[in-house]
């Protein structure tokens, strides 16, 4: 016994010194957000949305910054300020160009040459109402950067293309120091470089608020289970270190935390916690069948150990399926959940044995199983299982039913900002941009000659213009930045600014004129953001509502059908492209390929299982009772119409690899049992009383921890929260009451038959 206490000490000892090791490194953690990372780098569109921002540029480094006016914007104190607020904008750093209404014109051909006139003379009060009627009329500013209320207008900044986040912060910063020198009636801003850092600051609250929710939760669950302090200390003491040495790790490796990885903690928290009870529980359990404290630690570290490195085997699996993703940060979350799972696992049958040598023999290891609560309950659940499987077939069949018929109502679809709340203040500026202007969501396509020919030629700009003309009544674009927009710009121009002027030349003699024009300013470089050098390919932009992915997903093949043959007709290709685009294709394609991730995970734990235990039979009543909560939770979304997304998609393979655990824990009780010899009914009796309250009591902290995740302001976070909490829930049930049936009807003793493991 002597021995077995020196080296419990000395083990506990380097753990506490690796562990305060660990801590201090956690200390380098940092965080981030790319919205980029999102984008799978192997697929050919994200490839041609890089080679469009060679040409082009970006889509996605803008800053939009509504200042509201409720009287009016056509006010020259307010314009004033605005025209003000532009000029010291421009001085921010990593700020490239700043477009306001009070700057803007339109170009006029005079005997001089080119010049502009102004939209708005803010300082000339009296010309104010005539440049809103004529503002008004030209509907070329309106829904752009002028409401359509006229009660606000907007400032666009461009920031320099890629920046990083410290880069970024430093602009917001700079940005929101100017702001706080100006007094309008109100301030709405939305871009990239504001997204990244309000996302990283709620990530660092949540990652907080949802550990100290996990161990608040798992205290009071241990403090009811075993009803003394080293039951509560013990378990989270040992936890703790997984998740501190997790972290260490990833700081090590130069892994930043962003959306998915502040899962990570609470994951851990409630998967490592199964390991701890599941070996406590049969260390009280061996107590009461024998008192020697040394002969119940042996016992149970060699038959729980083996059970548990199965468990944490086909955890790890569910997660490493999410590799199939292609999306980096899914894949990193994984991977390292994946690790972390394995880590709970070999610092649990490290620590918690030397901890048990050193701690006396429990006071609950002393009262008799017969007076335990959960002993009462399993047997009536058993008693109820035995004598009354038809109905629980029933009852499983019927709920297969309704969730097949729910998952037939499953649609994927996705929405730019659904991620965050819908009382977030940072979702609330972006549907500002929404309801008062033409939207916020960037809307990107690219024409080319498919001969290469160039475009500028009077049949092709006019086959544009009815391209931009069904595009607008498909997606609702106010206005286009494109070629047709400088052509109408500089036919204006060339008939002296009237605004009944802005259209498409109608001959050859005004297009030779414009074209000669054309060509003039793209020498000088003045139309790059629009037309390639060699002239056979152009951009065609805008602004756009968020109707959602799959209206869009509709919209585009219904483009395809109407413009066809009007594009093979003149050799144009058109394509989609930009930010909005992928992150719609992306959420497609992701929801696909977890779905096959899924299945590798059931094959990957179909064929872990058949190897140990050398029976397909073993094989299916493993599976079975972990595949139809998954089935169900599916038609929990059709019903509720939940859509399927990266955020609920992922859901599944976590789930799954986490609910399987319960089932290998009950078999492999189940094989004990009948190794020495017990009849089925017998064994199956022992571990449904034995193994069901360790699967009750971890099923209730996993469920309970990742239920607190609904209080995340991240949609993603909460629907993983909602949806494994419920799969969670069907497990457990499916455990305790049909997988015990299953086993009665795949082996039936009156013939002799049991499983042979």
């Amino acid at each position: 016994m002597k021995n077995y206490k020196s080296t419990s000490i000395i083990l506990l000892a380097i753990v506490g010194i690796l562990s305060l090791g660990a801590l201090w490194k956690v200390q380098d953690l940092r965080f981030d957000y790319e919205f980029e990372d999102y984008f799978p780098k192997s697929d050919t569109e994200y490839a041609y949305y890089n080679e469009f921002r060679e040409t082009f540029g970006s889509d996605n480094d803008f800053v939009l910054i509504s200042l509201i006016n409720e009287n009016g914007v056509f006010n020259s104190e307010f314009l004033s300020q605005v025209d003000s607020l532009a000029n010291a904008l421009k001085k921010v750093e990593y700020v490239e160009s700043v477009i306001t209404p009070t700057q803007l014109g339109y170009p006029v051909n005079s005997p001089f040459g080119m010049t502009s006139i102004q939209w708005i003379h803010f300082s000339e009060p009296d010309r104010l109402k005539t440049d809103s009627v004529k503002i008004f009329e030209s509907n070329e500013l309106v829904g752009n950067l002028i409401a359509s209320d006229a009660k606000s207008v907007t400032i666009l900044l461009n920031s320099t293309k890629g920046l990083s986040k410290v880069k970024s912060d430093k602009a917001v910063e700079h940005i929101n120091t100017v702001l706080d020198k100006f007094t309008f009636d109100e301030v709405i801003v939305a871009g990239r470089i504001f997204g990244q850092r309000y996302y990283v600051e709620k990530m660092v609250s949540e990652l907080v608020l949802f550990t100290l929710i996990s161990f608040a939760i798992i205290i009071v669950f241990l403090g009811f289970a075993f009803r003394s302090v080293w039951g509560v200390v013990v378990p989270l003491g040992i936890v703790s270190v997984s998740v501190v040495w997790l972290v260490s790790i990833m700081t090590v490796l130069g892994k930043s935390f962003d959306l998915m990885s502040t899962l990570l903690p609470t994951i851990l928290f409630v998967v490592g916690m199964s390991d701890v009870i599941h070996f406590i529980s049969r260390y009280l359990e061996e107590l009461r069948i024998n008192p020697d404290k040394i002969s119940a630690i042996k016992t149970s570290f060699s038959h729980i150990g083996k059970a548990t490195f199965l468990t944490s085997i086909t955890t790890a699996i569910g997660f490493l399926t999410l590799y199939t993703s292609g999306i980096t940060p899914v894949k990193d979350f994984g991977i390292y959940t994946a690790v972390g799972v394995m880590l709970a696992f070999v610092v649990t049958f490290l620590i918690l044995p030397a901890i048990l040598v050193l701690l006396p023999v429990p006071k609950r290891a002393l009262v008799n199983s017969e007076e335990l609560f959960w002993d009462s309950i399993m047997r009536k659940i058993f008693r109820f299982n035995i004598t009354k499987p038809k109905l629980v077939l029933a009852i499983s069949l019927v709920l297969l039913a309704i969730s097949l018929f729910g998952i037939s109502r499953v649609e994927v679809n996705n929405f730019l900002l659904e991620d965050l709340s819908k009382n977030d203040p940072m979702r609330a500026n972006f549907e500002f941009f929404e309801e008062h202007y033409s939207g916020a969501r960037p809307f990107e396509v690219v024409i080319s000659k498919t001969d290469s020919t160039s475009l500028l030629s009077l049949p092709e700009i006019l086959v544009m213009d009815s391209i931009e003309s069904v595009m607008k009544s498909q997606f609702d674009i106010q206005g286009f930045v494109s070629i047709n927009s400088v052509v109408k710009n500089l036919q204006r121009a060339n008939h002296g600014g009237a605004i009944s002027e802005y259209r498409l030349p109608i001959n050859e003699k005004e297009w030779s004129k414009i074209k000669k024009q054309i060509i003039k300013l793209h020498k000088q470089g003045k139309l790059q953001m629009i037309l390639n050098p060699n002239q056979n390919i152009t951009r065609i932009s805008g602004k756009v509502k968020d109707f959602g992915g799959l209206v869009f997903h509709e919209k585009y093949a219904e483009n395809e059908l109407l413009l066809n043959p009007v594009l093979k007709k003149h050799y144009l290709n058109l394509r989609y492209t930009g930010m909005a685009f992928l992150i719609d294709r992306n959420n497609e394609t992701l929801a696909s390929s977890l779905m096959w991730g899924l299945v590798l995970a059931f094959g990957a734990v179909a064929i872990l299982m058949g190897l140990i235990f050398k029976s397909v039979k073993m094989v299916l009543i493993t599976l079975v009772p972990n595949v139809i909560p998954l089935v169900m939770v599916g038609g929990f979304m059709g019903l509720v119409g939940i859509d399927l997304k990266v955020s609920t998609s992922i859901i599944f393979t976590i789930a799954f690899g986490i609910a399987v655990d319960d089932t290998i824990h009950y078999v492999s009780k189940l094989k004990m049992e009948l190794n020495k010899g017990r009849t089925m009914l017998y064994a199956l009796k022992r571990s449904s009383i034995s193994t069901g309250k360790a699967i009750v009591l971890t099923s209730v902290i996993l469920l309970s921890g990742f239920f607190a995740l609904i209080f995340s302001d991240f949609t993603s976070t909460y629907y993983i929260g909602l949806l494994v909490s419920i799969t969670l829930l069907f497990a457990v049930l499916s455990d305790l009451f049909l997988l015990p049936v299953l086993i009665v009807l795949f082996y039936n003793e009156d013939k002799n038959e049991e499983p042979k493991f």
